[in-house]
Parts: C-alpha cells; sequence; structure tokens
C-alpha cells in the first residue's frame, strides 16, 4: 500500500504537467490561428494604416521620449479641409497617459521613427492575444466545450479590427480591458477563497488600463460594490480584498502621478484634457443626438469666447467648472440627458451612409449589439457568474456618455469584450437546448428499439 501510494505521488506531478504543456500548445495554436485571421482583415485593404492629429500627437511624444525630452509634445496636428495632416506650431502641450506612447517608442527603438506599420503589426499581437484571453474568460464562464465561441466572436467583430488599423490607443486599451474582464473571471470563480495572486494581478491590470486611458479611475465604488455583493455582504473579507486591489492600482499609477506634480505643480491623474468635451457634454442646450463636433448648433459661443481668452490650463479648470455647475443646477436633465446619449448615439449600430470611410463588415455591428442585448437578459438569472459584465457594460457605457457627446463606433470598443461574453451566453445557451433536445430524441429512439 506504501508503495503504491509513492508511485501515485510520483504519476500525479507528471500528469499535471501534461495537461499544462496540453493548455499551453492549444494556447500557442489559438494565437497563430487569431494572428493570421487578423493579417488577413489587415491585408483586405489597400492601406497599411491609417494616422490621425491624435496618432501624430502620440508618435511626437514617443519621438521625443527617445530623444531624452520626456514625455511631451513639441508640436500640434490638424486634419484640414483637403483632409491633409499638417503640424502646427506649439499651441499648447498634452499629458496623455504613458503606456501608448511608451509602446510606440519601443517599436521606434527597433525600427526607426514613423515605423507606422510596425506598430499596426503590434496591433495585430494584442489583438490576437485579446481573442486568446476571450477564449480563457469563456472557459472560465461556459467551460472548455464552449470556450471558442468568445473566442470567435471577438476575431469576427469588424471594429476591433478596423481600429486596430489606426496608430491610435483603442487595440491597446481594448487588450487591457479584455485581460481586466479574463482577471474579473478567475476572481468570480475563487470568492470563496481567493488568491491573493489574483487579486494583485486585478490591480495591476487596473492601474495600466487607466494609464492607457483613465476611464477606470471612477469604477471603485463599483468594485467595492461588487466585491462586497459577492461575498455576501461580509465587510471584513470584502474589505480585504478590495484594498489590496486599490493598493496595487495606486502602486502602479502613482510614479505618474509624482511625475506630473513636479513637473506641472498640479494634481494630473492621467491627462490634462477633456474638459472642453465635458463641458459640451452636460451644456442643457447640446442636442444629443448628434455627434459631438465643435460647432454644435447648441454650443453657446459667448461662453467660448470668453473662456478662449484665458491661459490653456485655466480653460480646462473653466470648462470642468463650468459642467460640474450644470450638473448640479440639472441633475433631472442631466440624468435624462445622460440616458438619451446612451441610446440616441452610444448604443447605435455602425450605419454606412454615416461614415466617411468605408469598413469592411460592418453591417454585423448591429448583430453584435442585439446578441449582447439578449445576454444581457439571460444574465439576470445567473448574476454571481456574470454580475461582472453587467456591471462594467452599465459603467462605462454612463460614464462615457455622462461625460461627453461621441459616435458610439470608436468610444463603444472597450465595452465590447463585455457584450461579446454576454452574446456568447446566448450562443452557449442555444448550443445547449440544441444538445438537451437532440439526447432526448436519441433516447427516445433507443427506447422505442
Amino acid at each position: 500500500m506504501d508503495k503504491q501510494y509513492k508511485d501515485t505521488l510520483k504519476i500525479k506531478p507528471l500528469a499535471s504537467n501534461h495537461v499544462s504543456r496540453t493548455g499551453l500548445w492549444i494556447t500557442g495554436l489559438l494565437f497563430l490561428i487569431a494572428l493570421g485571421i487578423r493579417f488577413l482583415y489587415l491585408k483586405s485593404y489597400n492601406a497599411s494604416y491609417f494616422i490621425s492629429p491624435d496618432g501624430l500627437l502620440y508618435s511626437n511624444i514617443a519621438e521625443n521620449f527617445l530623444k531624452g525630452k520626456g514625455f511631451v509634445n513639441t508640436a500640434n496636428f490638424m486634419q484640414g479641409d483637403d483632409n491633409i495632416l499638417r503640424a502646427v506650431a506649439l499651441m499648447r502641450e498634452y499629458v496623455v497617459g504613458p503606456i501608448y506612447p511608451l509602446l510606440l517608442a519601443f517599436v521606434y527603438g527597433l525600427f526607426g521613427f514613423k515605423s507606422y506599420g510596425i506598430v499596426i503589426v503590434l496591433h495585430v499581437v494584442l489583438g490576437a492575444a485579446s481573442a486568446v484571453f476571450a477564449y480563457k474568460t469563456g472557459e472560465i464562464l461556459f467551460g472548455k466545450r464552449y470556450a471558442w465561441i468568445p473566442f470567435g466572436l471577438t476575431l469576427g467583430y469588424p471594429l476591433f479590427a478596423f481600429w486596430g488599423m489606426y496608430v491610435l490607443t483603442e487595440t491597446t486599451y481594448v487588450f487591457a480591458i479584455t485581460l481586466f474582464l479574463y482577471i474579473s473571471a478567475r476572481y468570480t470563480n475563487e470568492v470563496k477563497r481567493p488568491k491573493v495572486k489574483t487579486l494583485l494581478i486585478l490591480g495591476v491590470v487596473i492601474g495600466i488600463s487607466n494609464l492607457v486611458r483613465p476611464l477606470l479611475l471612477l469604477y471603485f465604488p463599483v468594485l467595492g460594490f461588487w466585491i462586497l455583493w459577492m461575498h455576501g455582504w461580509h465587510l471584513k473579507t470584502a474589505l480585504r480584498d478590495f484594498c489590496l486591489i486599490v493598493v496595487m492600482t495606486i502602486l502602479v499609477m502613482s510614479p505618474w502621478w509624482i511625475r506630473n506634480e513636479v513637473k506641472y505643480h498640479q494634481s494630473i491623474p492621467v491627462s490634462n484634457y477633456g474638459s472642453y468635451e465635458f463641458y459640451l457634454g452636460n451644456n442643457p442646450l447640446t442636442i444629443t443626438n448628434q455627434y459631438f463636433v465643435f460647432n454644435q448648433p447648441s454650443y453657446d459661443p459667448e461662453v467660448k469666447a470668453r473662456v478662449e481668452k484665458l491661459p490653456i490650463l485655466e480653460q480646462e479648470k473653466e470648462y470642468k467648472r463650468l459642467a460640474a455647475a450644470y450638473i448640479i443646477q440639472h441633475p433631472v436633465l442631466f440624468l435624462q440627458r445622460t440616458l438619451a446619449k446612451e441610446k440616441n448615439l452610444f448604443w447605435q449600430p455602425v450605419l454606412p451612409e454615416k461614415q466617411d470611410y468605408r469598413m469592411l463588415g460592418d453591417a454585423l455591428d448591429k448583430w453584435y449589439l442585439i446578441l449582447g442585448l439578449i445576454g444581457v437578459f439571460i444574465s439576470l438569472f445567473h448574476l454571481k457568474k456574470f454580475g461582472f459584465l453587467l456591471l462594467f457594460t452599465s459603467y462605462y457605457s454612463v460614464v462615457v456618455s455622462m461625460i461627453t457627446v461621441v459616435s458610439g463606433a470608436r468610444y463603444r470598443l472597450p465595452v465590447m469584450p463585455a457584450v461579446i461574453l454576454l452574446g456568447s451566453l446566448v450562443v452557449v445557451t442555444v448550443f445547449k437546448g440544441l444538445v438537451g433536445v437532440l439526447s432526448r430524441g436519441q433516447s427516445q429512439t433507443g427506447r422505442r428499439v
């Protein structure tokens, strides 16, 4: 008996190693498949990349970083009526999250400045990795048998691939959010005895995603509520998990905070722009079914004329103050307008006739949204497993709609990994239903025989 017990101990690690190696092979194969599909989509366009004024700004910051000037821009960029991009005299210095300029600097350091084609290859790699993490999340939520569904839906979503061709933060941020959802799913799976490693990684991922775009900065009350609910309102346990996540987020972000405080003598959590959009998004006169444009018919020209006389930093403060004042003065209207912007802009599918460009596969966007909406309804019956997806989707869409007036196509991208997982729930439910019907049919046939 002792010998058998010892033999069993020897065999278990070997079996575990075999399973681990098999898992790595599957992950590697999935990554290669995703990589191939992303490259095929890239090759379907005549251009190898797209660039915009924002992309040139990020590129300028990356180049200055490599030249030893730090994370600063030394030029501004604009697109004229002839659609030609031009560098113009420096009008203001932008502070942006450091992660994307660092990625550009990494590429430029290896391949030279303005290697935009290589940047898009990096986007392809990140997009393929996002699909793999969607598969891993699917394993946790649906089991290995159905994990291919979110993997396939992620690869098939055309807006991910299209915006990945821009030298912009979209692909990097979608990757960060996909990773965030994967770690959140792991935490949901471990909630009775969560691993410290999972909590620490979740904090790191939130911090990194904020340093790409700061849209999870306001997520902590939602995160705290979710953790408390998952622990059955056991405050002590929930507080322990929440504090570990917050501390790691602070550790990741604090070097950027310190840098900004030292350089600009003011607290800048991530970036120093966006107040104008915040003002426009919350001006009670702003039309809620038109995208953000500088000449919105409802924009108050007198306010703009007054504020533009101020220094740039004072303009940011004044626009922020005005936006907050509008919200306080019109709280009910603020809520009504936020919901209207969600409905009229954020959750509207891409319409080809309203695009300035032709996106391949854009008709699929509507069906992804329909699947996600049905998934929201089904997930209400499985809140313990899918509640984190509902909370994130609600939080992100409300925050973006609250802050500004934007076209949903681009600004909806970061919430789509959650929508795709909810849509996958619909597909999995249908497959399970079909399997059940077929199984019952076979068993009845067997009894007749």
